[in-house]
């Protein structure tokens, strides 16, 4: 059976349909009917797939794949951020082909992006791959706090009417602490270390959106990706051959790669 995907003005075929149509060579009788079902969208029915997204984070090294994703798929997407210029320097709209629909607003213009918002997808917070001292774990630990409340407030300040239906808040493995040999789910307790008291202060804040708002927390572990991260940062030494062992080799975690879909 073929199914068949095809916008309302044209008829795309997956596979050629039995020679003897092609022909009149053979009779149409001796011919093998196939059945075949087609379904057709409009552009309307795709205009109405469409989501509009705020991200924060959205400079950051996961953010930026999620912008490039969603507008991929032809969403439209809010970069939500302290610094436009910082942002406008990543996503490029005015003078190039590569974001043109993409809208950066400041805090001032927050409010009105979530507004109208399919969806908020939270993902600021100041790295951590970086040494610690106290002025620095105390900016690690505010960041995410800050903006989580802030988007968070905003969401339930919102008209129901424009209120966004959804709110993805990122979080991190962190939230177990660590240990050699238990095995951690997400009805895990939480660790009792740094890190684990950052997440859980964290989903905390996320926790207080609207009731209305369908909230994912996503505990993200280790994230790879040749162009930033911890895997840029360890390549180099590598191939200087001056890379060693991570740890003891009994250690395991959670790792997300990260791909660009276009070129």
């Amino acid at each position: 059976m073929d199914v068949l995907l095809c916008r309302a003005s044209t008829l795309t075929w997956s596979q050629s349909i039995s020679p003897c149509l092609h022909s009149s060579a053979k009779p149409f009788s001796r011919c093998e009917a196939k059945k075949f079902r087609v379904f057709c969208t409009s552009d309307h029915t795709q205009k109405a797939s469409q989501m509009t997204v705020s991200v924060t984070g959205a400079t950051g090294f996961i953010g930026r794949r999620l912008v490039q994703r969603l507008q991929a798929d032809n969403h439209q997407v809010r970069v939500l951020t302290r610094s436009r210029s910082k942002a406008e320097l990543i996503f490029p709209g005015k003078k190039t082909r590569f974001f043109p629909g993409v809208m950066i607003a400041e805090e001032p213009q927050w409010r009105d992006c979530i507004q109208g918002s399919t969806a908020v997808v939270n993902l600021a917070g100041t790295p951590i791959g970086t040494r610690w001292s106290s002025e620095i774990k105390k900016e690690i630990k505010e960041s995410r706090i800050r903006v989580t409340s802030k988007v968070v407030d905003l969401i339930n300040e919102s008209p129901e009417g424009v209120r966004p239906s959804v709110l993805v808040s990122a979080t991190a493995l962190g939230y177990y602490g660590t240990s050699e040999t238990e095995v951690f789910d997400e009805s895990s307790p939480s660790g009792n270390d740094y890190l684990a008291e950052v997440c859980r202060e964290w989903e905390g804040t996320a926790l207080k959106v609207n009731k209305d708002v369908r909230l994912a927390l996503i505990r993200i572990g280790i994230v790879l990706g040749k162009d930033g991260g911890a895997l840029a940062k360890m390549i180099p030494l590598f191939m200087m051959f001056a890379g060693g062992p991570l740890g003891s080799g009994q250690q395991w975690y959670l790792l997300f790669i990260l791909w660009t879909p276009f070129n």
